[in-house]
């Protein structure tokens, strides 16, 4: 069932927004002479430089600084995966994207979320601005960087794990089309499309990339579904000057929750609405169990879904940027964005305890529960950037300094009704709901958020010290919800500013070489939360409660470009604390619990340990990148046994990810290339109260590619050894696994 768009007074926006972005377009006869058909467009500072000798990864970052920064002088760990790493791992998600980044695990029931050194994020940017969460696809994707830790100076009150930013494709003024189609496992199929060129008679050029995607999953009455297109456009109005427009559209249907449970040797039952007790599973007398304790129930199975449930998203938004270059010292970029979207996430929820039954089944409650939500996003930020150098380049700055100002529109609602419990062994699909479907959740809200910044580098000596500091206020603007139930207003006030600083510093003894330490915070305004966020603030069983959140991060390391910068080495020491988190309790009976859902108020949470990341080129036709990562957590509480402290839930303590491709033909128009990956990580612990261990697995990837002239054959196969291997362990019932063992068939050609 596609969502219904609820009427709203603030669509009108997207037309004023197309008007603005547009706009500089109906000048361009008075443009200057295009420039030659072979040369591609004046790159600025904002742009990343790339350099060519270097297969994977980056030598220059955008997302640190918001400015074109050597790797080298960034006192941060940022893994960087560019355009070919993400054609080589044949990734068409964000999933994928990030299999081979250590310190990053994939995806939970978030659209485009990670796990980053132990922490859930959430939130995604796109070129710098923060976006709705919705399946993306790589098509579009120039570069994904990622800040490991709070990165609040840059990007405001972010999260605490760390900061992704998705840079998208330049249209560029030489002529291209690639377009590529995909076949693969459980119906897979894939179209692509990415063309670029100059705009005949004008200094424009544009880019349009598009795809459609079908498939089912591997659990039952899933399936995967994306109708996106991404055209944009540059305006080169002068040697100083550039305007640019991308706009969107994404129309998607993606799985809705966890699901695979775990048949866990102890169930967490919620005794009354607060606290939860660990029981050992009983087998009762004279029952031959199914299934025994400590396996996983079959992959097919789908706790999660029935059919026609998963998330549905539309999506419109558009994008105008400004940059333009006064002199030599200063530059300054404006921009602007708007997004309409509707989502309607239908999924099953599972309870995360189960019994056996007189035949020896195991059969798990469930609840069916649909948000639906309606928003509309106006954002602009701008920047203002100077650069200088004094004695003879010995002593440098660049100070950037910003502003970011939002406002959001939006209308959701949640219903939810009781279904009849699900058989592993034998389940039934379809089976009408044991209670109605009854709307909990019926507002519409307005609010906005408003930041500046300041953010700078100083050099001395060549460049050989790089002190770098940021300091960013963010206040949340006055906001309002309306209970469409009662008509009666939560209104709330302008919050108090919150200040997220950073400092660090970077030593260069020798020019391939760099140590750097770092400090930085990720605060909050404080809020009010509601402990059950599916029932009214006004019901009487409701409890409110005020959270203030910061995340500290302290870093260390060291970072090493060799072979002329064709590989870079990063290995780093951190240690991230984490306070007033809220997250949703998945431990408690969800028959039992006020609207099926509970916040948990935590504070202690930590992650520490060291990483070691790598990407490059060994050699002209062999590239890789991979890493290793420890990490030691700690959550408040204790294990089951009372002494052992909790540890964060699905982090393993070790973690190596590897991959290369090595092509026997180098440069040569025709012949082979192989790839492989692999991934291993240790046990990890599973749900909050850490009453069950997953167990750890070793994964593999291989392709084949076989390039004839401007043809291109790609087979790859992943998860070769068609193991279990977990993504994410957050509760008996509902936990996420990586795809059996599957393959691919891709055909692409360049004209």
């Amino acid at each position: 069932m596609k969502p219904q768009r609820p009427q709203s007074p603030h669509r009108t926006y997207s037309l004023y927004a197309a008007i603005l972005a547009l706009a500089p377009f109906a000048f361009a006869q008075q443009a200057p002479p295009p420039p030659k058909e072979e040369s591609t467009i004046t790159l600025d500072v904002f742009t990343v430089k790339e350099n060519p000798a270097r297969a994977y990864g980056s030598s220059n970052l955008a997302s640190a600084t918001r400015l074109n920064t050597p790797a080298e002088n960034v006192p941060q760990t940022i893994s960087v995966l560019n355009e070919n790493l993400l054609k080589d791992i044949s990734a068409f998600s964000y999933e994928q994207a990030v299999r081979y980044t250590p310190g990053v695990t994939q995806r939970q029931n978030v659209r485009d979320g990670s796990v980053i050194r132990g922490f859930i994020v959430s939130n995604r940017y796109r070129n710098g601005f923060l976006v709705p969460g919705f399946e993306t696809d790589m098509i579009n994707v120039d570069r994904i960087e990622i800040i490991k830790g709070p990165s609040a100076s840059i990007a405001g009150s972010s999260e605490s794990g760390g900061y992704v930013n998705i840079i998208t494709k330049r249209p560029q003024m030489k002529e291209s089309v690639v377009a590529a189609a995909t076949v693969g496992s459980r119906g897979f199929l894939r179209g692509t499309i990415d063309a670029t060129g100059p705009i005949a008679g004008t200094s424009m050029a544009y880019r349009l990339n598009a795809v459609q995607l079908t498939a089912d999953s591997f659990r039952a009455n899933e399936k995967l579904r994306k109708t996106a297109l991404y055209p944009s456009f540059l305006w080169q109005v002068s040697n100083k000057t550039q305007i640019s427009v991308d706009l969107e559209y994404f129309d998607g249907l993606t799985p809705g929750g966890f699901s695979t449970p775990y048949i866990a040797p102890v169930n967490t039952v919620s005794q009354t609405s607060a606290i939860s007790v660990p029981q050992a599973v009983v087998v009762p007398a004279g029952v031959t169990p199914r299934f025994a304790l400590g396996q996983w129930a079959p992959m097919s199975l789908n706790t999660s879904g029935e059919a026609g449930m998963g998330f549905y998203a539309d999506l419109y938004s558009i994008f105008t940027t400004i940059t333009h270059q006064f002199n030599d010292v200063f530059a300054a970029r404006q921009a602007v964005s708007y997004f309409d979207s509707s989502t309607n996430h239908y999924r099953s929820v599972v309870a995360n305890f189960f019994a056996y039954n007189s035949n020896g089944e195991i059969v798990y409650e469930r609840n069916a529960t649909r948000s639906t939500a309606e928003s509309q996003i106006l954002r602009a930020q701008g920047d203002i950037v100077g650069t200088t150098k004094w004695m003879d380049g010995k002593l440098g700055a660049t100070i950037l300094v910003g502003y970011d100002l939002g406002r959001t529109d939006g209308a959701g609602t949640t219903t939810s009704g009781q279904m009849e419990p699900i058989n592993i062994s034998s389940p039934v699909y379809g089976v009408p709901l044991r209670t109605p479907m009854v709307k909990t959740v019926d507002n519409t809200s307005k609010g906005g958020n408003f930041g500046y910044f300041a953010n700078a580098q100083l050099t001395g000596f060549n460049e050989r010290v790089v002190l770098t500091g940021g300091l960013r206020r963010d206040q949340g603007k006055a906001s309002w919800t309306r209970n469409n139930f009662t008509g009666a207003y939560t209104n709330v006030k302008t919050t108090p500013t919150v200040e997220s600083p950073m400092y660090g510093l970077t030593l260069k003894p020798l020019p391939w070489l760099s140590a750097y330490a770092v400090y930085s915070e990720a605060g909050a305004a404080s809020r009010q939360v509601a402990i059950f966020p599916n029932i009214p603030l006004t019901d009487p069983r409701q409890i409110l409660r005020t959270v203030t959140p910061l995340t500290t991060n302290d870093e260390f390391g060291v970072k090493a470009s060799l072979l002329d910068g064709a590989l870079g080495i990063n290995v780093a020491h951190f240690e991230i604390v984490q306070v007033d988190n809220v997250r949703n309790n998945t431990s408690n009976d969800i028959v039992n619990v006020p609207g099926g859902s509970q916040n948990i108020i935590e504070s202690g949470n930590m992650a520490k340990g060291w990483e070691v990341e790598f990407s490059g080129s060994l050699r002209r036709n062999l590239a890789l990148v991979g890493g290793y990562a420890y990490t030691e957590t700690q959550a408040p509480g204790f294990k089951s046994d009372g002494r052992s402290p909790r540890e964060l839930r699905g982090i393993p303590k070790h973690k190596i990810q590897a991959f290369a491709k090595y092509d026997f033909v180098a440069e040569r128009a025709t012949g082979f290339s192989v790839r492989a990956g692999v991934v291993h990580q240790t046990e990890v612990w599973g749900i909050a109260e850490n009453t069950y261990q997953l167990p750890g697995a070793t994964r593999w990837d291989a392709g084949l590619n076989y390039r004839r002239k401007n043809w291109d054959f790609a087979l790859t196969c992943e998860n070769l050894t068609d193991v279990v291997f977990v993504q994410a362990a957050i509760a008996p019932g509902s936990n996420t696994v990586d795809s059996p063992r599957t393959v691919y068939l891709t055909a692409t050609v360049k004209y």
